[in-house]
C-alpha cells in the first residue's frame, strides 16, 4: 500500500516536473519569436526609412552625451575625476530610452534581434550586412550633427565647453586596442541581452527600469558603447588638435566589431543555440 502511494507521488511529481518544463520552453519559445518577428519587420522597412530612423536615433542618443557632459562640467573641481565617471551611469540612459521606446534604429539595440532571422533561416547574410551598414551609417551622421548642434550652444547655456568635450574623448581613449574591444563586446552583450528582456514584458515601467539598469551599468562600468562613443571622440576630434582623424577611425572600427560580436554572436546565436538544442531534446522524447 506504501509503496502503491510512493509511485502516485513520484508520478504526480514527474508529471509537474514535465508540466513545468513545457510551460518554461513555451515562456523561451514566445521571447525567441517575438526578437525573431521584430527583427523580420525590419527588414520588410525601406532602406530610406531605416537610414532616417537611424539618424534619429544617432541624434537622440545625443542627449546621454549631453547629461554625460554637463555633469562633468558641473563636478569637476569638485569631485575625483574617476568618481565622475563612475555617476556617469546615472544619466547615461536618457539617449537609450528614447530611442528604445520611440522606436528609432539604434545598431547595437538591433544587432541581435536583426541576426535572428538570418540564423532561423528567413534572410541572407548579405541583407543583414546591407541594413546593418545603413543603420551603422545613419547612427554614426546622427551623432555627427548633434556635435555640431551642441558645441557652442552647450557652451552658450553653460552646460559644458570644449575643453570638457575634449577630457571626455582623451578618457574613452585612453586604453589599449584589446581593451576597446573586449569593453565592446561586453557593451554589446549587455545590449543585446537588454533586446531579450525588452520582449519578456509590455509593462512600460518595466522595460524602463530595464533599459536604466542595463545602459546604466554600461555608463557606470565604462563599456565602450560605439554609437555614444561616436560622439564623445568625434567631439574631441572635431575640437582638438591632439586627436587624430585615425585616432577617431580606429576607435569606431574596434567598438563597432565589439558590439556586434557580443550582440549577435555572444547574444543572438548562442539564445538560438540553446533554443534549438532543447528543442531537438524534447523532440527526441
Amino acid at each position: 500500500m506504501k509503496e502503491a502511494h510512493k509511485d502516485q507521488k513520484e508520478h504526480q511529481q514527474d508529471l509537474e516536473k514535465k508540466s513545468n518544463e513545457i510551460e518554461e520552453s513555451g515562456k523561451y519559445t514566445e521571447i525567441l519569436s517575438r526578437v525573431i518577428h521584430e527583427g523580420e519587420g525590419i527588414f520588410k522597412i525601406n532602406n530610406r526609412a531605416i537610414f532616417l530612423s537611424a539618424c534619429i536615433a544617432g541624434l537622440e542618443i545625443g542627449f546621454s552625451y549631453l547629461l554625460v557632459a554637463t555633469l562633468f562640467f558641473t563636478f569637476e573641481g569638485n569631485l575625483e575625476e574617476n568618481t565622475i565617471f563612475k555617476l556617469f551611469g546615472l544619466v547615461y540612459p536618457l539617449g537609450f530610452i528614447m530611442v528604445i521606446l520611440g522606436k528609432s534604429i539604434l545598431f547595437t539595440e538591433q544587432t541581435s534581434v536583426l541576426a535572428l532571422p538570418v540564423l532561423n533561416g528567413q534572410r541572407s547574410i548579405l541583407e543583414l550586412l546591407t541594413i546593418w551598414s545603413i543603420v551603422i551609417i545613419g547612427n554614426l551622421l546622427g551623432g555627427i550633427l548633434f556635435v555640431f548642434f551642441v558645441g557652442d550652444l552647450a557652451s552658450q547655456l553653460k552646460l559644458f565647453d570644449r575643453e570638457t568635450m575634449v577630457k571626455i574623448s582623451v578618457h574613452i581613449l585612453n586604453q589599449s586596442y584589446w581593451v576597446l574591444l573586449l569593453s565592446s563586446i561586453f557593451a554589446g552583450w549587455l545590449m543585446g541581452l537588454l533586446t531579450w528582456l525588452l520582449n519578456s514584458t509590455t509593462e512600460a515601467l518595466t522595460r524602463i527600469l530595464l533599459i536604466i539598469l542595463i545602459t546604466g551599468t554600461i555608463g557606470f562600468v565604462g563599456f565602450h558603447h560605439s554609437i555614444v562613443g561616436n560622439i564623445e571622440v568625434f567631439a574631441g576630434f572635431f575640437y582638438s588638435d591632439h586627436i587624430s582623424l585615425s585616432d577617431y577611425l580606429g576607435f569606431l572600427v574596434l567598438t563597432l566589431l565589439g558590439n556586434g560580436i557580443g550582440g549577435a554572436i555572444v547574444v543572438a546565436l548562442f539564445k538560438y543555440r540553446i533554443f534549438e538544442s532543447h528543442y531537438a531534446s524534447k523532440s527526441k522524447h
